[in-house]
């Protein structure tokens, strides 16, 4: 299998958050936006500052994925939390190499979280969103079956499904960020923080 292999090259040519959102095309201002106001709570701010073995967390995103903009901010807020963690952002068109590291272990996903040492050792991983935005993106779509109705029409083409779902995809984005900023937040710091937590005592990876 394909291995993850990163030199400080490549890690330097990664994203920051500020820089990431300053190329995006797609969804610029509502990450913009949400990267102003996410902000982690004081328990969360200790419980993080409980880690003290340096990482350094690579994220896989493209600019049309609302999981993405659901979810980077977030992380970025975390990392920032980590003694001595680092985080950076790759387009994964842009990175072939690391696309299919990830695909070979049946990770197709965004954001595609990869968690290291401090030698770029690939260590734990977290993909697309906690299990409480599962739970509720499927009732979501329980609740608007027209939507995979759509979705499945052989007669329409990707362009004409996209018209007619467009105000519907609207839609699902502004009460997917409701019940971010109510609830799912705390359980994206939630799942992360648990896989950073296992490292610490688990080295050798989770």
């Amino acid at each position: 299998m394909t291995e993850l292999v990163i030199h400080q090259e490549e890690w330097e040519r990664g994203l920051t958050m500020n820089s990431l959102i300053d190329e995006m095309t797609v969804n610029q201002a509502a990450m913009r936006r949400r990267f102003n106001l996410v902000s982690l709570t004081d328990a969360e701010k200790s419980r993080l500052a409980n880690l003290k073995i340096p990482r350094r967390i690579l994220v896989m995103t493209e600019e049309w994925c609302s999981d993405c903009l659901m979810n980077l901010p977030i992380l970025a807020r975390l990392a920032e939390a980590v003694a001595a963690t680092e985080i950076r952002f790759f387009i994964r068109k842009d990175w072939p190499e690391f696309r299919a590291y990830f695909n070979e272990r049946d990770i197709y996903s965004l954001p595609t979280v990869q968690i290291m040492d401090k030698a770029f050792s690939p260590l734990g991983v977290w993909v697309e969103r906690p299990q409480a935005a599962h739970d509720w993106l499927a009732q979501w779509k329980a609740d608007h079956p027209e939507v995979e109705r759509t979705r499945r029409r052989a007669d329409l083409t990707s362009d004409q499904k996209r018209e007619m779902l467009r105000e519907a995809s609207e839609r699902l984005l502004v009460e997917m960020e409701r019940c971010y900023n109510q609830e799912l937040q705390s359980e994206t710091v939630r799942e992360v923080t648990e896989v950073l937590e296992a490292l610490e005592k688990d080295p050798q990876g989770v």
